[in-house]
C-alpha cells in the first residue's frame, strides 16, 4: 500500500477506516487523493478479516468536491476524459467491487465530487448539520464521477432531478432524508455514539456473508430479472451453508435433533406461561 499523503488507512479487527485527510482544504480531491482512494479500496479487498469499511473525512467536513488545482488541466480534452473515465470510474469501481460493506460517515459538507463518493457507498449516515449538493450545473457541466447516474437510482427521480438541476449546496441532512436519500440521520450531539453502534453491529457479522449480501443486492438492482436474482441468491446461500464453520454448527444439529426439539418445546412452554 505504501505511505499515503492525502488519506489515512487503518484496520482494527473487522473494520477498516479510510479517511480523507486534507482538512485544511475541506478534503477536496486532488489527483494524488484520487489515486490514493482507489488504491486503498483495492487494498482492502484483499483483507479477508475485514467486513466493513468506514469512509469518512478528517476535520469538519466529509468532502467539498474536486480541488481547484485539477480544473486547469480539464481544459485539455484528453486530460478531462482521463479524469472522468480513469480517475472517477476507477474509484467508483474500487468502492463498489471491494467486497466490503462501505459505510459513508458524513459530517460538514458533502458536495459535488464528495457527494459522488458517498453515492458509491452501501450506506450513508449523516450528522444533522451536514450539507449536501451538486454544484456542477452552475458551471455549465454535470456531476461526472457517477453522480448524475447514481442519484437517479438512489432516490425518487423527480427529487433527484431537483438536486442536479438546481445546483444548490445547502440541502441539509433532514432535507435529503425526507427526499428519500441517506440511510439515517443522527443529531449532532449523539452522532458519534449512534454511528459507532451501527458500525459495531454490522461488523459483528461474518465478512463473507456481508460480501454475498452486497453482491446479491447489487445484481438485483442492476437490471437482471427477478428469477435470475433469486437464482444468484439461492446459490450464494448454498455456498455459505457449506462453509466449514457453518457445517460444524450444522453437525451439532444433526447429532442432537431430539435434544433440540425438547429444548424448543420447553422454550415454547415458558413463553406460554408468561
Amino acid at each position: 500500500m505504501g505511505t499515503y499523503k492525502t488519506i489515512t488507512y487503518d484496520i482494527s479487527g473487522p473494520v477498516c477506516r479510510i479517511t480523507l485527510n486534507r482538512p485544511d482544504k475541506f478534503n477536496a480531491i486532488d489527483r494524488t487523493m484520487s489515486k490514493e482512494i482507489r488504491d486503498a479500496f483495492v487494498a482492502v479487498r484483499g483483507e479477508d478479516s475485514v467486513g466493513v469499511v468506514v469512509f469518512s473525512g478528517n476535520g469538519k467536513s466529509f468532502c467539498s468536491g474536486g480541488d481547484l488545482s485539477v480544473f486547469p488541466s480539464l481544459a485539455v480534452h484528453q486530460k478531462s476524459m482521463d479524469w472522468l473515465a480513469h480517475d472517477g470510474l476507477d474509484i467508483q469501481k474500487a468502492i463498489t467491487n471491494c467486497g466490503k460493506v462501505v459505510i459513508a460517515k458524513i459530517t460538514g459538507v458533502c458536495l459535488a465530487g464528495g457527494f459522488e463518493l458517498a453515492l458509491a457507498c452501501d450506506l450513508i449516515y449523516a450528522k444533522e448539520s451536514s450539507r449536501f449538493g451538486f454544484t456542477e450545473i452552475n458551471m455549465g457541466i454535470l456531476p461526472g464521477w457517477g453522480g448524475t447516474a447514481r442519484i437517479a437510482r438512489s432516490m425518487p427521480l423527480f427529487r433527484a432531478r431537483e438536486i442536479v438541476y438546481s445546483g444548490r449546496k445547502d440541502y441539509n441532512a433532514k432535507n435529503m432524508y425526507d427526499m428519500g436519500m441517506l440511510t439515517r440521520v443522527f443529531a449532532d450531539d449523539v452522532f458519534e455514539e449512534e454511528f459507532e453502534k451501527v458500525v459495531a453491529n454490522i461488523a459483528s457479522k461474518k465478512p463473507i456473508a456481508l460480501r454475498m449480501a452486497k453482491e446479491i443486492m447489487a445484481a438485483s438492482v442492476n437490471g437482471i430479472d427477478i428469477d435470475a436474482a433469486l437464482t444468484v441468491e439461492r446459490n450464494a446461500i448454498q455456498w455459505l451453508v457449506y462453509a466449514p464453520d457453518i457445517q460444524a454448527m450444522m453437525e451439532g444439529f444433526r447429532q442432537t435433533p431430539d435434544a433440540l426439539i425438547a429444548q424448543q418445546k420447553k422454550d415454547n412452554e415458558r413463553s406460554d406461561m408468561k
